[in-house]
């Protein structure tokens, strides 16, 4: 298996595991999954709120600036209020709720008024000669009347009970565990709750308000062992007369997979309310609507055969609240974060009564737990199979799509589907994948500039080290190279010259502007054998012309080493003459070695060719020879076909040898193009067994001056071969190829 594709396996299991992790903390509702849920849904209620009706039979008497400026400072007598809940009842409300508590007397009763004043001394004359209350008043306005009055639950220990009209039915488990409990009540003075048709909650519980805002309210609380209705529920019971209400516990249709104490809905008289497992109801908000506002003003000043005004009374359930700056009243919802709490309760109401509940079925958490843990594998399997790029893409995708997805089920079908945790798990896994990969990425192209440092030219490490895939094969491949191999002449004789101090320095003088050399013409060193240097190019950086570069960096050596013995010289060293042999073949390249040592190298017949190619030199006394293959895709370069030679190790494979006189340049001078043909000419009558005509061509060349390039040696080794055979019998079998019996 390659190291890409184990590096990949690598990052698609840490893939994985983020999306697990995600989706174990989604599991335990962590509270940080929970409010970035509720900031999308919050995010979907304001860019869709729900289409206000304005038929729909709910109205807000509101105590607001036009109220408290026609009647003066809240709160009022409550003589007022019984008028308002009369004339109310009159204009044909059909149930009237006071999100409100009355729990103090009223301090504008006479009898209060007395109480106050006879402490100072002074005795009031009675306002009413009957000894009527303010309180007597507004219950005898209560009786009779559908009306339903607040009660304020609250966590902190009292006696006291809100007066609970009816108790629900219980259908099924008894789900009381499930419900908000409270400890307490703020409750209305005995009068006025016995007088009321219903008393009801209108609390906002704590439960859901862990940010301040009010998404979900508790229909049904527990205070001790008394279940408390929430305001909306009990004006439904009330103005639809109903008897009571049915409270569903979680096996009361059957249910399976559910153990645990929950309420799956409640029932008043025609309508089905859907619930969370603790009874509450998630609210759709239409916002502010002033077609659902009624100031208490119009309806305390109006005229009760007003038309207009009766119709939008008439058989509507309204709600009394307080809604002018300053009263208290003030919550906070998605939609803003100042709303007068009654319109909380205005907007339950309308969406019981329209029938279009928010809702988040049981199945939702699954449904966001399995996404992830769709997207969390899909998106490892694209790390696996594709690449980094398409899991991004992937990933991208499932960012944008399910956003979109929990949207529609919010806007179309009124479905609460949290995007949370498919989007963590699709981050998640994205995430950790592409940092697993690029930590792999940077400890690869830390290993690369350490291996290749001293061996490549740094451009071209930066290079490798930004796309290390594209230069390098994980474990090696085919490919063709140009092989370099550079040897000192007589190193031994200089070896004994010098003492092993001075050796050490003769060697990286000699060393260091060869390895400069090769690295110029982004060449890569493969190793220094003693004296001796491996080269090769087209690995790791593929190159298109690397036959070139190799014989520029060959021609630089010899460049380089003239330069150096101008300073040897200086310095009282011996100088220095070098053999280079290059050839262009097929290779296996790669990291080789064991386990604990691997280095990159190549390996090949090509490589063999080129050694041999480089003991070559010795034999016809030139600088470089080059094989058949470099010289194929060097054609402009100045190269002169020196001789055919069956190398030590090739038994039965004749190579063409080229030695190499210089660049483009030089191929295109007179004095290349003269010694080129001259020696061509001399081989040529050679092969064709004229060795009369061939000896006298090669004499030439050994006794003429060298303007480009110095073939009088190669001259030599050609006439002393012409002697030999000369000397006996030639072979029928004879092909003019020389075969080297030493390296």
């Amino acid at each position: 298996m390659s190291s890409e594709r184990r590096a990949r396996q690598r990052a698609a299991l840490i893939a994985v595991l983020a999306m697990m992790i995600v989706s174990v903390f989604s599991w335990q509702n962590a509270p940080a999954i929970r409010r970035l849920d509720q900031a999308w849904i919050d995010t979907f209620q304001r860019f869709s709120p729900r289409d206000y009706d304005s038929r729909t039979p709910v109205r807000v008497v509101a105590i607001d600036r036009a109220a408290l400026e026609a009647f003066g400072q809240w709160p009022w007598p409550r003589p007022y209020l019984a008028e308002l809940t009369r004339r109310l009842k009159d204009m044909g409300a059909a149930a009237i709720g006071f999100d409100m508590v009355f729990s103090e007397p009223d301090r504008t009763s006479p009898e209060e008024i007395a109480r106050s004043l006879e402490r100072f001394g002074i005795t009031p004359v009675a306002a009413y000669a009957d000894g009527r209350t303010h309180d007597r008043i507004f219950a005898d306005a209560l009786t009779g009347r559908p009306v339903v009055l607040g009660a304020i639950l609250t966590s902190e220990y009292n006696d006291r009970r809100p007066a609970v009209a009816v108790q629900p039915s219980v259908l099924g488990s008894d789900p009381r565990l499930a419900l908000p409990f409270f400890n307490g009540a703020d409750i209305n003075r005995p009068g006025l709750a016995a007088a009321a048709a219903g008393i009801a909650s209108v609390t906002l519980s704590p439960r859901d308000r862990e940010d301040g805002i009010i998404r979900r309210v508790p229909l049904v609380s527990q205070v001790d062992d008394m279940l408390v209705p929430a305001l909306a529920l009990d004006m439904l019971r009330v103005g639809e007369g109903a008897s009571g209400y049915l409270l569903r516990g979680s096996d009361a249709g059957g249910e399976l997979g559910r153990r645990e104490s929950a309420v799956t809905g409640i029932r008043v008289g025609p309508h089905a309310l859907e619930t969370t497992a603790d009874g509450a109801m998630w609210i759709r908000y239409s916002g502010m609507q002033p077609a659902r506002m009624i100031s208490a003003a119009a309806i305390l000043d109006g005229d009760a055969a007003d038309a207009d005004l009766r119709r939008r009374i008439d058989g509507h359930f309204v709600l009394i609240g307080a809604t002018a700056p300053g009263l208290g009243d003030i919550v906070a919802t998605p939609m803003s974060a100042s709303v007068p709490g009654v319109e909380v309760h205005a907007e339950i109401l309308e969406q019981v009564i329209a029938g279009t509940m928010l809702t988040r079925p049981d199945w939702a958490a699954g449904a966001e737990r399995a996404t992830a843990w769709a997207v969390g594998l899909l998106i490892a399997g694209i790390v696996i199979l594709f690449a980094y790029g398409w899991a991004a893409i992937a990933a991208v995708a499932v960012l944008v799509t399910i956003p979109v997805f929990s949207f529609l089920a919010f806007d179309r079908f009124d479905v609460i589907l949290g995007p949370t945790v498919p989007i963590l798990a699709a981050l998640g896994a994205w995430v950790s994948a592409a940092a697993v990969d690029y930590l792999g990425a940077r400890r690869e192209r830390r290993e690369i500039r350490r291996q290749f440092e001293h061996f490549v030219a740094p451009d071209v490490i930066e290079e490798i080290a930004r796309d290390p895939n594209r230069h390098m094969t994980p474990g090696g491949e085919e490919r063709e190279l140009s092989i370099l191999f550079c040897d000192v002449r007589q190193f031994s004789s200089i070896s004994a010259m010098l003492e092993p101090g001075d050796l050490i320095e003769w060697l990286n003088g000699y060393l260091t502007p060869m390895t400069e050399a090769i690295l110029e013409e982004r060449g890569t060193i493969d190793k220094f054998i003693g004296d001796a240097i491996m080269a090769f190019w087209n690995a790791p950086r593929r190159d298109e012309n690397h036959a070139q570069g190799a014989l520029r960096g060959a021609l630089r050596l010899v460049r380089a080493v003239q330069v150096m013995n101008v300073d040897y010289a200086a310095r009282g060293f011996p100088s220095a003459k070098i053999g280079v042999g290059i050839n262009t073949g097929p290779c296996s390249v790669g990291r080789i070695g064991a386990k604990s040592r691997l280095d990159y190298t190549c390996i090949g017949d090509a490589v063999n060719i080129a050694s041999r190619f480089e003991g070559l030199t010795k034999i016809y006394g030139i600088d470089i020879c080059i094989g058949e293959g470099t010289a194929l895709q060097a054609p402009d370069f100045a190269l002169i076909e020196i001789d055919t030679v069956e190398v030590l190790g090739r038994s039965g494979s004749a190579l063409a040898l080229h030695a190499v006189a210089g660049d483009e340049t030089v191929a295109r001078s007179p004095a290349f193009r003269a010694e080129h043909d001259a020696w061509s000419g001399a081989l040529a009558a050679y092969r064709t067994r004229a060795f009369g005509t061939a000896r006298a061509a090669f004499a030439e060349i050994e006794r003429s001056s060298p303007v480009v390039i110095d073939l009088r040696p190669a001259a030599r080794t050609m006439l002393a071969r012409i002697d030999d055979i000369r000397m006996q019998p030639l072979p029928e079998d004879w092909d003019a190829v020389y075969r080297a019996t030493r390296k």
